[in-house]
């Protein structure tokens, strides 16, 4: 059994060295971002989902726009993540039964844990999120 695992993994890794496949360039009609800005400089490659095919300069800007948005907010989620773990934390009380900002955990534990964040406590988060999007 051991010797069919090192075999088996010898053989995947043999194709880590192969040249790649390239395709075929379409030429339907769209407009051609391989010039804007994020394009892969040596291959003039931008879209790897292909949301893209077919679309025009109006497309493009939109998803551009929403690209950027989201990276922002995934990074102050990030800055928010790491600012409570450092022990910073809001003053006062969450609600109205006494819970401080500080009595609930941290990352994951904050949802599912035994002291989590109660359920209409986060639909309220989600929903705010909604109406803010």
């Amino acid at each position: 059994m051991y010797k069919l695992t090192v075999a088996s993994l010898l053989l995947t890794s043999a194709s880590a060295f192969s040249p790649a496949q390239v395709g075929k360039a379409s030429t339907a009609l769209a407009a051609d971002f391989s010039q804007e800005v994020g394009v892969q400089v040596p291959t003039g490659f931008y879209d790897p989902l292909f949301l893209l095919s077919g679309a025009d300069q109006d497309r493009f800007d939109k998803l551009r726009y929403v690209e950027l948005k989201h990276g922002r907010i995934a990074q102050l989620a990030f800055l928010g993540q790491i600012a409570t773990r450092a022990g910073m934390h809001l003053p006062g009380n969450i609600d109205y039964s006494g819970h401080s900002f500080s009595s609930y955990p941290n990352g994951v534990a904050a949802l599912f844990g035994p002291d989590a964040i109660p359920k209409e406590g986060l639909l309220q988060m989600i929903a705010f999120v909604g109406f803010l999007e």
